[in-house]
């Protein structure tokens, strides 16, 4: 166990600076901003609560009455070690993923998507930022909505 008390020695002393805190919290705090705008903006979405993760990545999920007959889901995540916001195209289970796995396909030539073979919950993923500017979180949030509708606005018109 050397090897877990010594990283958790690491943390335990990154921790103490206390930056990874403060972001953290501004990192979740914007998000709930990012949530409460989808919210207000699109009130015939059904959003989830935000899953805050385990410093891997952060997301709420949105959902129309088309994706949800089709048992999909929109999540809008924040990976936390790339520092960048994605969308994703997301299934209740595996079985539903695999019979969607076409509309990473179809979706290629409308809008920049790609899959990571990693990613299990996801059937198509779009990068909506790369360098989210913290600050200025109006337009951050503006810049998120307009990728945001157009992806969802291509999937609806697959399924």
């Amino acid at each position: 166990m050397k090897r877990l008390n010594k990283q958790i020695a690491a943390y335990t002393q990154q921790l103490r600076l206390g930056e990874i805190q403060m972001a953290y919290k501004g990192i979740l705090a914007f998000i709930g901003k990012l949530r409460a705008a989808f919210i207000k903006k699109y009130p015939h979405y059904d959003v989830s609560n935000i899953y805050q993760g385990y410093l891997d990545m952060s997301y709420f999920s949105l959902s129309t009455k088309p994706l949800k007959d089709n048992g999909l889901k929109i999540a809008i995540v924040y990976l936390h070690e790339k520092g960048t916001f994605e969308v994703w195209l997301s299934a209740r289970n595996r079985d539903i993923a695999r019979n969607h796995q076409a509309i990473l396909d179809s979706l290629s030539g409308e809008i920049n998507v790609f899959h990571d073979r990693n990613n299990q919950d996801a059937i198509a993923e779009c990068i909506l930022t790369g360098t989210p500017d913290f600050e200025e979180q109006a337009q951050l949030i503006n810049s998120i909505d307009q990728s945001v509708e157009k992806f969802v606005a291509a999937i609806i018109n697959l399924i």
